[in-house]
């Protein structure tokens, strides 16, 4: 799927590709997804084929790194200092930073779209609002026989 963000049942995955192509592991970009649960939440960072020395990989994985943000927002995340993992640093950095940007954009997308959101409830309000005037003044025209 060449889509960054997906539905699949009640999750969201999201695809770190194309936004962390500049982030370099030990050996190149550590691509991943992030999936988030029905609640919001993430409920698992998984690591997809990368160039990074697997038993570099592995000692990040049996350090528990990519279960570091399981059962935190976004936000949570984002805020949360992950250390990178000795013996593992450069590939651990690059998944903590991979995190990180991938869920900063998000973060924009998702504030964009709530500002979207009231921009096109507060459009319907003031339409709501002008047509209730209009009708109320019509009213009141008929009632002095202006009509």
């Amino acid at each position: 799927d060449k889509r960054d963000v997906y539905m699949n049942n009640d999750t969201l995955i999201l695809q770190s590709k194309p936004y962390t192509d500049k982030v370099i592991g030990f050996a190149g970009p550590t691509p991943l997804e992030i999936i988030l649960d029905a609640s919001g939440k993430i409920s698992e960072v998984k690591l997809l084929p990368n160039k990074d020395t697997p038993k570099y990989v592995q000692i990040a994985i049996d350090d528990g790194l990519l279960k570091a943000w399981n059962g935190l927002t976004p936000q949570e995340a984002l805020a949360k200092k992950v250390d990178a993992v000795s013996g593992a640093t450069f590939t651990s950095r690059g998944i903590i930073n991979t995190v990180h940007k991938r869920l900063e954009v998000y973060e924009a997308e998702q504030s964009r779209s709530d500002v979207s959101l009231l921009a096109i409830t507060g459009t319907g309000l003031l339409i709501i609002i002008a047509l209730g005037y209009f009708l109320l003044r019509r009213k009141k025209r008929r009632k002095k026989g202006y009509e």
